[in-house]
């Protein structure tokens, strides 16, 4: 028989179970409040979450993953991946899923797939949930989308294959430094150039072991965030080569602008320094010739002047000579031939000797009639009988001779020679009066 209880037991009884719903009330708000925190936090989180029951179907998918799926939250319970994917998609993530509740444990995957948005590139971490029984109750999983950071470093991969094409095959030489000056980096066109080898250039400290004050210069120019440029004969360090270099050096910075490092570039220009200087030297011979050959011509335009001063003076001489000679021969003509020919003229009896006279004398006239008439002779102070005489005694002949010809006596031709002596200031002279005459014709 049961006994019933007492107001106050029943009192007491009635507050007990009133605490107890308010507990349980209140758990129930807290733990639904959790829940919408939760949810809150999966739906604005920018990875796909969802959660699959132990037969693989879904029974939560936050908004990220609905978006990749393209289906809606509230429609996936009880859908399977086979009836949101493609058939080559479910597939791999069924196959995903078998493994985790196979191997009881989280496990991630790398997956590439095709998805109405295009083929993303996935790394999904999927792990299993347990029952009090131990058993797998289900399978959750957290994807982050790498497609971005994939197709970045397949760029970047490219890149530096790109790079290191140009590196290892530039007809130039390429070398890395640190940002202690130590080149970390060679590629073998630079220790061709310098007569050495990668691995002695690599390594080597520019700063304190090069020999080259330049070369310095430029490392430390380039390690202070300056580009570089280098020209000079280098006689290598490492190896036996000497050449004459040009390089361009430029900074390498990090995101927070400090310089990490440096770059340069280098180029073997001997030969052409060498050709450069073969040009230059071929064009100071060139002017050297130029200036010899313009110092010849002015000798040469020189003595063409002077010598066609000398032919001036020559002509005017000439012409001095020619009037001198126009004077001389109208004298002898006027004074020697002209009385002759007058003398002959009255001796002549017959009309045709006296028209040859005429003709002599005409033509005499006609060959004189250019010839200056004004003139002084030495003789121009001799009568004309006394010009008559000293041609004669020029001519070589005799008084008597003379005397005869002229039809004159001895002493009156003897009287003239006198005179002519006395005017050409040959009296009281040892000088023959013929060779005088002569002398000064």
């Amino acid at each position: 028989m049961i006994s019933k209880l007492t107001y106050q037991e029943l009192e007491k009884r009635v507050q007990t179970l009133e605490k107890e719903l308010a507990e349980h009330l209140t758990y129930n708000a807290s733990e639904k409040l959790s829940g919408q925190y939760l949810e809150a936090i999966l739906n604005n989180t920018n990875m796909p979450i969802y959660l699959k029951d132990s037969e693989y179907k879904y029974i939560f998918m936050n908004r990220q993953m609905a978006s990749i799926a393209h289906v809606r939250r509230n429609q996936i319970k009880g859908m399977d991946d086979f009836a949101i994917f493609t058939e080559p998609v479910a597939q791999l993530f069924r196959s995903q899923d078998e493994e985790v509740i196979k191997r009881r444990t989280l496990v991630e995957f790398e997956e590439t797939v095709r998805l109405p948005d295009g083929v993303q590139t996935f790394m999904t971490a999927k792990f299993p949930l347990f029952n009090d029984e131990g058993k797998v109750s289900a399978v959750g999983g957290v994807c982050t989308n790498i497609t971005a950071r994939i197709k970045a470093e397949a760029e970047l991969k490219e890149a530096e294959e790109k790079y290191r094409s140009i590196f290892e095959h530039s007809p130039l030489g390429i070398l890395h430094i640190d940002n202690e000056g130590i080149i970390t980096a060679s590629n073998e066109k630079l220790a061709k150039i310098l007569g050495s080898s990668v691995e002695k250039l690599v390594g080597f400290d520019l700063l304190r072991s090069s020999k080259d004050e330049d070369v310095r210069a430029a490392t430390i120019s380039v390690l202070s965030g300056k580009k570089a440029y280098y020209e000079g004969n280098y006689l290598s360090v490492t190896g036996e080569g000497r050449a004459y270099l040009s390089g361009f050096f430029s900074p390498i910075s990090s995101s927070d602008g400090s310089i990490v490092a440096g770059i340069g570039i280098i180029e073997d220009i001997t030969e052409r320094k060498d050709t450069e200087e073969a040009l230059q030297q071929a064009h100071n011979d060139l002017e050297q010739r130029v200036a010899d050959r313009t110092a010849q011509l002015d000798l040469k335009t020189e003595r063409l002047i002077e010598t066609n001063v000398a032919l001036k003076i020559l002509l005017e001489k000439r012409e001095e000579d020619k009037k001198e000679l126009e004077k001389e021969v109208m004298f002898n003509v006027e004074k020697f031939i002209y009385p002759y020919l007058g003398k002959l003229k009255g001796r002549c009896n017959e009309n045709c000797q006296i028209d040859f006279v005429k003709i002599i004398q005409s033509n005499l006239n006609e060959l004189t009639s250019s010839f200056a008439h004004t003139h002084k002779n030495y003789l121009s102070n001799l009568t004309p009988a006394q010009l008559q005489i000293a041609n004669l005694i020029k001519q070589g002949l005799t008084t008597k001779e003379i005397a005869s010809l002229l039809n004159l006596s001895p002493s009156t031709i003897a009287c003239h020679r006198q005179e002519i002596r006395k005017k050409l200031a040959l009296t009281n002279k040892k000088i023959n009066l013929q060779v005088a005459l002569t002398s000064n014709s």
